[in-house]
């Protein structure tokens, strides 16, 4: 009975601590929400009197709503990224991390016209695919829009379940360290970057759920070093070798 008492405790207090987390992010959702959609709501008044303005003025408020617009899409399309990599509808399998780094560095190419360097040890998770993906995904994405003039490659280092991005951009202060992975969190430095502030939440949840950390940290020489590991348990092989106890 006390063993009884004491999982039943527990199941209780991770069941609170999930609703609360689920409070919370419907509290951030909204308060994102609500500013894209004051300021469409605004335009929209304005552009009842669309007659009384000026052709500059009308097209600088057409570009506003368009602008606004594409962010609020932006926005609830990474809040159901989110949303999704919290669940586990989709099944394990395994996952060969370099495999896809290699397509995130070919979207990010056609995207951003940035190489990116991948060197891994031929690391294979057990894991949910899309999800990690994702995360490589946005780590990569990430590295672009911060350094996106930069003349050197973005670097992907993958060893034994971690996946660390690298660029040469402006790194990040030490202040905003702590909180680069929060929901919604955007540095000074990044506040007129395009984006959301939930592309490394996403990373941060999906390390969760594969039962992994992130990280982040200034890189020597300038730039930035981001990234997330997945539990030991769930490395299968390196470099095609078999690890004890990973089956």
């Amino acid at each position: 009975m006390g063993r009884l008492s004491t999982s039943f405790s527990r199941m209780l207090a991770r069941l609170t601590a999930a609703r609360e987390a689920q409070e919370r992010l419907v509290q951030d959702a909204a308060h994102e929400l609500r500013t894209p959609l004051t300021s469409l709501l605004t335009n929209a008044t304005v552009l009842r009197r669309a007659s009384e303005l000026a052709p500059d003025a009308h097209a600088r408020l057409l570009d506003d709503v368009e602008g606004e617009t594409r962010e609020l899409g932006l926005l609830v399309d990474e809040l159901v990224q989110l949303a999704l990599a919290r669940g586990r509808d989709e099944p394990d399998g395994a996952v060969d991390l370099a495999e896809l780094a290699g397509r995130g560095a070919r979207r990010v190419y056609r995207r951003t016209g940035r190489l990116v360097h991948i060197d891994s040890d031929g690391t294979v998770v057990q894991g949910l695919r899309h999800a990690l993906e994702r995360a490589v995904g946005n780590l990569l994405e990430n590295a672009a829009k911060f350094d996106p003039d930069g003349r050197e490659p973005i670097e992907v280092r993958i060893r034994a379940g971690a996946v660390v991005v690298s660029d040469r951009g402006p790194g990040i202060d030490t202040v905003d360290l702590p909180r680069v992975f929060d929901r919604f969190y955007r540095a000074d430095t990044a506040r007129g970057l395009p984006g959301s502030g939930l592309g490394l939440a996403i990373v941060r949840e999906v390390a969760r759920v594969h039962g992994g950390t992130v990280s982040a940290a200034r890189r020597a020489g300038g730039g930035a070093m981001v990234g997330f590991v997945v539990a030991a348990e769930r490395v299968r092989s390196v470099r095609g070798g078999q690890l004890d106890g990973t089956e």
